[in-house]
């Protein structure tokens, strides 16, 4: 298989050199909309290199190629590649920019598809051009895509339109919540580039994506309320180009040209971070304004009818989590990792408006679980054996909301030294779940609440510690966030982030504790407004892991009333046995 990668990188170095003439040629793991999961059809990385990570970068040279990944697929992305063609760079280690600096001359050429690069790279490239010479060569056509010869065709499923009693909000009352944002601005449309965008203004899914509802497609919203949607027609049902009314306008992406030639004299307003170069270039500088995207922020501060359906997306999750908890202890019979998602995966379907996971499945044990991003394969798959731990992250779609959840689980009986930093990992978890925090408070603010307890003994973790999740949308999504290096977007109520915390021993084993949280109004009494987290997963933490003695009375409690909200909202509707079990692992501590 590894050969498959060896030949095709050949071909490209060839390619490049015999038809583009270029010093180097970028391949980032990214599609024309800039998201994290793509159709099959734009998995040119991994394609090209056999990485199947959802970040990471290719720098392809004629007698060179480096892969650029972050701390979460270090391990991953050398099991996967050419080690003999690709040297794998940790991205926090050198900047992919630092690494052409060291290989290239002055005035090289460094070639780019248009679609696959936003603005504001753009603009940070311009910095090294000025001062090396470098010239950055936009190709009209991708070379992979020249070379991919069973490249698999884009996805035409038909897309669905998602009920009020799910949104909470009409598609006419967004746009013009967004149409008066976009007039504040004096622009006269804006460029939607993110379907979550796109599905969430116009209350539409689809299943063009793996694990996530959206539709492939793009749009434009003008100055009256007018939405281009560049989709192919034949994803439209009748009934839904009806019920989208005639201010929703359908255009086939081999119009699009002709549609953004049309638009001179018109102010566009772009999101620098995520708007592709390949828009920008049929505008002039007087025509662009650089500003915020403009449906980010409100989508991802839920409405009251969101918020309710993702508690109730949560208490469906919790019943099928539960079950396979109860499942995994009483059985007897070897079980690979392997089991475990499709055991996971039964239970979960047995739940109302589910539609599949939200993610692939990472069920990681032993040193497997040290992979961050670890999937199970036939070729990793190992057993469950006793005495080692189990990290368990998963998460569900449903027509409510969307969950995600890790749980660490010792196989058997855990050893101190597991006991002690699930204990680190698990007070860095209720540090931030219990923290109030006054308004304008970023995640970038909160990030150290989580680590703390770790950084005591010199341990950290290489990953955010929270991310933003949709509402039956991508569970990765922006602009909040939780980080070292987090947004500085302040959180806001309505806003549902991760907590999740870890530790990871290299061949060792993987530790991490994952809830959802919302921000909500603080119960605190004071002339400041105050927002603290509810906490939405309703799974038990794992009681045979906790050095109880280290646990302060305060993250005592924590636990406990954690663990009595499940049982008040799980018991009821759990079979008597599975009950009994529930009882047993969530006694107070």
């Amino acid at each position: 298989m590894v050969e498959h990668f060896v030949n095709r990188l050949r071909l490209l170095q060839q390619y490049l050199q015999d038809k583009v003439g270029c010093q180097a040629f970028l391949v980032p793991r990214v599609d024309r909309y800039q998201g994290e999961y793509v159709v099959e059809a734009d998995e040119r990385l991994a394609w090209l290199t056999g990485f199947t990570g959802s970040a990471g970068m290719a720098i392809v040279m004629p007698d060179e190629v480096a892969l650029f990944v972050d701390g979460r697929y270090t391990l991953q992305a050398k099991q996967q590649v050419p080690l003999d063609q690709v040297k794998v760079i940790l991205s926090t280690e050198m900047s992919a920019f630092s690494y052409l600096e060291s290989k290239l001359p002055n005035n090289a050429v460094i070639a780019y598809d248009p679609w696959l690069h936003t603005v504001y790279e753009e603009q940070q490239w311009r910095k090294k051009a000025d001062r090396l010479g470098w010239q950055f060569k936009a190709l009209d056509e991708n070379p992979i895509d020249q070379l991919w010869l069973d490249r698999p065709s884009r996805p035409l499923d038909p897309i669905f339109l998602l009920d009020y009693q799910f949104t909470g909000k009409s598609r006419l009352d967004k746009i013009e919540d967004v149409r008066a944002a976009l007039l504040k601005a004096g622009a006269d449309l804006t460029y939607i580039g993110s379907p979550d965008a796109l599905c969430w203004l116009l209350n539409i899914r689809g299943n063009d994506f793996p694990f996530t509802p959206l539709v492939d497609a793009m749009g434009f919203l003008d100055r009256d309320g007018f939405v281009t949607l560049v989709i192919d027609p034949i994803k439209v049902p009748e009934e839904v180009q009806h019920s989208l009314g005639d201010n929703v306008k359908i255009l086939p992406e081999t119009e699009i040209l002709t549609f953004l030639r049309n638009q001179k004299g018109r102010k566009l307003l772009i999101h620098a971070p995520s708007s592709p170069l390949w828009i920008q270039q049929y505008f002039s500088k007087e025509q662009l304004i650089m500003g915020d995207d403009l449906i980010q922020l409100p989508k991802a501060c839920k409405n009251a009818t969101e918020q309710a359906g993702m508690r109730l997306a949560h208490v469906k999750d919790g019943l099928a989590i539960v079950k396979f908890l109860h499942w995994l202890s009483q059985n007897a019979d070897p079980i690979t990792e392997l089991d475990v998602v499709d055991r996971l995966e039964a239970f979960r379907a047995e739940g109302e408006n589910y539609r599949g996971p939200s993610f692939p499945t990472i069920a990681g044990c032993g040193g497997n679980g040290a992979i961050v991003h670890y999937r199970p394969e036939l070729k990793t798959n190992k057993l469950l054996q006793e005495g080692a731990l189990l990290l368990l992250d998963s998460g569900g779609q449903y027509l409510e909301g969307t969950t995600d959840i890790t749980r660490t689980i010792a196989i058997g009986t855990p050893n101190d030294e597991h006991r002690e930093y699930f204990t680190r990992v698990l007070k860095g978890h209720i540090a931030l779940a219990s923290i109030h925090f006054p308004k304008g408070t970023s995640g970038v603010q909160l990030d150290v609440l989580a680590r703390q307890p770790l950084w005591q003994i010199g341990a950290d973790f290489d990953h955010g510690t929270g991310h933003g999740v949709g509402c039956f949308l991508n569970v990765h999504e922006g602009p909040q966030r939780i980080s070292k290096a987090g947004s500085s977007v302040p959180l806001q109520p309505g806003m549902i982030l991760s907590n999740e915390p870890g530790y990871y021993k290299a061949d060792g084993y993987g530790i991490r504790i994952e809830n959802l949280v919302v921000v909500c109004e603080s119960n605190i009494k004071t002339d400041r407004a105050f927002y603290c987290f509810e906490t939405l997963t309703l799974v038990p933490i794992d009681s045979r892991l906790i050095m109880i003695e280290w646990l302060t009375a305060a993250e005592r409690e924590w636990l406990n009333n954690y663990h009595q909200k499940i049982r008040d909202q799980l018991l009821p509707q759990l079979e008597p046995e599975t009950a009994a079990w529930l009882m047993e692992v969530t006694e107070p501590v």
